[in-house]
């Protein structure tokens, strides 16, 4: 019988919200003026630095409140618990996320707080990926796309070396440097004016390397299924509107903003991945080219690359544990649509 950990266990049962019908909802004037309240109580001696993640203008309420913080002093759980008293209702732990069930008595609601703990260089690109709730989402199927990854570390170029491997390489912790690497240089000066889903849509539309059908339900992994967040009102209302302006992509060079705007970070990407080929080796596992030249009919070459990435994308770490026939049948659909 599988135990479900205690965190998993309140989550299921709370109908997949961590606090559940315990959290209320709140307005932004009432998110903003309970961060006051805790940020008074917080800030310098538990949180050296402090900030509230920029949500939608247009948001009229919200779910819970992302808060980026960079920690002062060790023991944080307890040091929040002291300081916040007997307003901390429940409290739970994942990872660098430290969630709390905090009672307000101003505005008498128990409202859910996330305190995401970042240091350093990884301060700003936690602060910004999660401004404007669905943007980076949304825009990070873009980025995959064009080979890059949007991401709360910061931007990445995901680059397939010779045996069909992943790679990830960080490019700028610079989110914004990012944003102008894929092409949003000549709108960038309004992305601190978006206001709404609209402004969302207008701005990742903005560049020529989009492309409608990028965001058509049978282009998307399961990962963009996650980033776009099914569901969700805003977040479909973006992805429907995107789908709609039936744009095409206008340029297909996805590396030409890189080698213009910062020609020693792309000399350093290449070198990244000059090294990474030197060092490829076969891949290990279960599944791989010899198997797909044993099941099907197949000759080595670019195909052989083609199949190894649709696996990646499809099962990402776990294709090893995919029984054999769902892999054979999932392959040869895709090799009928090659």
């Amino acid at each position: 019988m599988i135990r479900l950990a205690p965190i998993a266990r309140t989550f299921v049962k709370e109908g997949g919200k961590l606090f559940g019908s315990r959290a209320s909802r709140v307005t932004t004037s009432e998110m903003k003026d309970i961060y006051t309240t805790i940020k008074s109580k917080l800030y310098p001696s538990i949180f050296s630095r402090m900030e509230l993640s920029k949500a939608l203008p247009s948001k009229p309420d919200h779910g819970d409140v992302d808060i980026v913080v960079e920690p002062a002093t060790g023991n944080i759980d307890k040091a929040l618990k002291s300081a916040l008293g007997s307003a901390v209702e429940d409290y739970s732990i994942n990872g660098n996320i430290h969630s709390v069930l905090y009672h307000s008595d101003k505005h008498d609601k128990s409202v859910h707080i996330d305190f995401l703990m970042a240091s350093g260089e990884d301060y700003e690109p936690q602060l910004e990926y999660l401004s404007f709730n669905d943007f980076s989402g949304i825009l990070g199927v873009l980025a995959r796309r064009l080979g890059y990854s949007y991401s709360i570390e910061g931007f990445f170029k995901v680059y397939v070396d010779k045996s069909g491997r992943h790679h990830k390489i960080l490019i700028t912790k610079n989110l914004m440097d990012g944003l102008k690497i894929m092409g949003y240089g000549d709108v960038l000066h309004t992305y601190k004016d978006i206001q709404n889903a609209d402004d969302i849509i207008k701005f990742i539309s903005a560049t020529p390397y989009f492309d409608s059908q990028d965001y058509v339900g049978q282009t998307m992994n399961h990962s963009d299924r996650k980033r776009v967040r099914a569901g969700r009102p805003t977040a479909d209302y973006i992805r429907q509107h995107l789908i709609m302006l039936n744009k095409t992509r206008q340029n297909d060079d996805f590396e030409f903003y890189l080698k213009k705007l910062y020609p020693e970070k792309y000399a350093k990407l290449k070198q990244d991945e000059m090294e990474i080929e030197n060092k490829a080796l076969p891949p290990k596992g279960k599944y791989g080219g010899e198997w797909l030249l044993q099941n099907f009919n197949l000759k080595p070459g670019p195909i052989i690359g083609k199949v190894k990435k649709f696996w990646f994308d499809t099962y990402g770490q776990e294709l090893d544990n995919v029984p054999e026939q769902e892999l054979f049948d999932k392959t040869k659909q895709f090799l009928n649509t090659l």
